[in-house]
């Protein structure tokens, strides 16, 4: 038996002793990471013993000279344990960058966003690619012991980068496909790193939008009259009557749409004087239920008794038989 199939004798019997063990770590750490703030999800992966000796024949061997003895196959393997962090903006990868040093330290970089961006030829996606180990202050603890000696690979993508990383798969291994085939491909690519771009400048005019409601809440600023009504709008309306309350993302966007899906044209001063108007019935239609209403079905109340025919489906037939006199 020559060396090299020592070699691989030697790695057979490491890989399958020691799965188990590797597997354990694998969790261990993505435990840690999804700690971390910014990370949208995280998975992991331990590489399979054929796609191991693969990518060793592939990368290593050839550097190794045929007299050299003292080496492991597994030494070779950097990404042996492969976690993937998805977020959903630019910004994202590098405050989970700083984060990941609560735990980890970096042991090799290879930005593959620089890497195309430096070229004006290549295709392919973008992330981050860390090697990382625990840091000297972690690997010391009695939890993180048995961990200290991996080293793992850590790639950070963002949504898009992700998505693309997936398409990317399918034709990385086609370099040689023709000219044109390889320029739809780069117009492809660039609508994915637009798409990145645009969603982090709609996220940062977002928090913007959110700034100026805080803003005008805490200035005491007065009800515009004749703006249409929108999510914003909406927050800075219902937060001065309902200031406790958590109003969140995505129930507002549902109810602002059912409110314009029935008048387009509603505006934050219409809605300012129907709760203006109506909120204290509302609040007496609970008192006499007997139920504590949420702030939704307040305002439900406030527009039914605002115009019982346009805002009829806001309320059940039972609601609607509440808002009677009672006798």
């Amino acid at each position: 038996m020559n060396n090299i199939d020592l070699k691989i004798e030697e790695f057979k019997k490491y890989y399958h002793a020691n799965l188990a063990y590797y597997n354990s770590a694998l969790t261990f750490l993505i435990k840690r990471i999804e700690s971390l703030p910014n990370v949208e999800y995280v998975s992991g992966r331990i590489k399979d013993y054929d796609e191991c000796l693969s990518k060793f024949d592939r990368k290593y061997l050839p550097d190794i000279t045929s007299g050299k003895k003292d080496y492991r196959i597994f030494d070779s393997l950097s990404d042996f344990i492969g976690i993937r962090v998805v977020c959903l903006y630019l910004r994202d990868v590098n405050i989970i960058r700083k984060g990941l040093s609560k735990y980890f330290k970096e042991v090799a970089i290879t930005d593959k966003t620089v890497q195309i961006e430096s070229t004006d030829d290549k295709f392919g996606y973008k992330s981050l690619h860390l090697d990382l180990s625990l840091n000297d202050k972690y690997s010391k603890k009695t939890q993180f012991a048995p961990y200290a000696n991996i080293r793992f690979e850590l790639q950070i993508r963002t949504v898009i980068q992700d998505a693309w990383s997936v398409l990317d798969h399918k034709i990385k291994y086609k370099k040689s496909i023709p000219q044109s085939l390889k320029r739809r491909i780069n117009r492809l690519s660039a609508l994915f790193e637009i798409a990145d771009d645009e969603f982090l400048r709609i996220d940062d005019e977002i928090a913007l939008e959110e700034k100026k409601i805080s803003d005008r809440i805490k200035e005491g600023g007065a009800i515009e009259n004749d703006k249409p009504l929108d999510v914003f709008r909406f927050l800075f309306v219902a937060l001065k009557y309902f200031p406790e309350h958590n109003f969140i993302e995505f129930k507002v966007d549902g109810f602002v749409q059912e409110i314009l899906d029935i008048k387009k044209e509603f505006t934050e001063s219409e809605l300012n004087d129907v709760l203006e108007t109506f909120l204290h019935r509302a609040e007496e239609i609970a008192e006499n239920e007997k139920k504590a209403l949420n702030p939704y079905t307040k305002i439900r109340y406030c527009l039914y008794l605002f115009d019982r025919i346009l805002f009829s489906s806001m309320l059940s037939t039972y609601q609607k038989k509440s808002t009677l006199p009672t006798k």
